[in-house]
């Protein structure tokens, strides 16, 4: 898979995020499923693109955190809250991690497994915040605002790999990335046009330095480290969405 095959694959799971977003009191089950099939993608190829050994335990620690994150993110009990389960959740794999390091068989390169897969876990335990921020903006009625961020980081991730210059692809990726999370932004829920820039800068860069971040590997070409690469910039923006759906007035 080339870069410019990998390019569609980000932004179709972010524009995924998009519709879900605005499917009404499901979308929480539904973007808690959307947020598994990505945390699926994620772990699949994480260990491929850092090439790291053991890659079967890796991947089966690094999806099931994320598909148990974003479960508890969607029926967090009263007794803690969701971000709390989350945190328990990362905490459980990161122990998992370790467990799956000392029942290796081959023993080499056991810090760089054991880091990448600790790293991996964090990834995709946090893309469980796309639920708490899309179950808390239909709670606020502010659903448009989870939407306006995903349509941005959908432009930003397929402009970020066009074929132009370098420095003017990224320039042009900001821009068009902000410029769609604060038109869309301001219209949808009438957020005040600074602070819905801030927002969108805050997406497009965050998404445009994790996609080059991820896709800058060796490997980064190759079928299944493409699919770590096309998840993982969508994966780490639900914390942007989360904290612009509980600080933005």
């Amino acid at each position: 898979m080339t870069a410019p095959e990998r390019a569609p694959l980000s932004a179709a799971l972010a524009l995924l995020l998009t519709l879900v977003s605005l499917t009404g009191p499901a979308s929480p089950v539904l973007m808690g499923i959307a947020v598994g099939a990505i945390a699926l993608l994620a772990g699949i190829g994480w260990p491929n693109l850092l090439e790291l050994p053991s890659a079967l335990g890796t991947r089966i620690v690094i999806t099931t955190v994320g598909i148990a994150g974003a479960a508890v993110a969607v029926s967090a009990p009263e007794r803690f809250t969701p971000v709390s389960g989350i945190l328990m959740v990362c905490a459980i794999g990161v122990f998992a991690a370790f467990v799956q390091q000392m029942l290796r068989a081959d023993r080499r390169e056991l810090t760089a497994s054991l880091t990448g897969t600790v790293a991996g876990v964090f990834l995709t335990g946090t893309a469980a915040c796309w639920v708490i921020a899309q179950v808390e903006a239909v709670q606020l009625g502010r659903e448009g605002l989870v939407a306006s961020i995903t349509a941005g980081l959908a432009a930003t991730l397929l402009l970020n790999i066009a074929p132009m210059p370098a420095t003017l692809r990224f320039v042009v990726a900001l821009a068009a990335g902000t410029g769609i999370t604060a038109l869309l932004a301001t219209s949808l829920t009438g957020i005040a046009l600074p602070i819905a820039i801030g927002a969108g800068l805050l997406t497009a860069i965050g998404a445009a330095c994790t996609q080059l971040l991820v896709g800058s590997s060796l490997v980064a070409k190759e079928p299944l480290p493409s699919l770590a690469v096309g998840a993982v910039p969508v994966a780490t923006i639900g914390v942007v969405a989360h904290l612009a759906v509980i600080l933005i007035p």
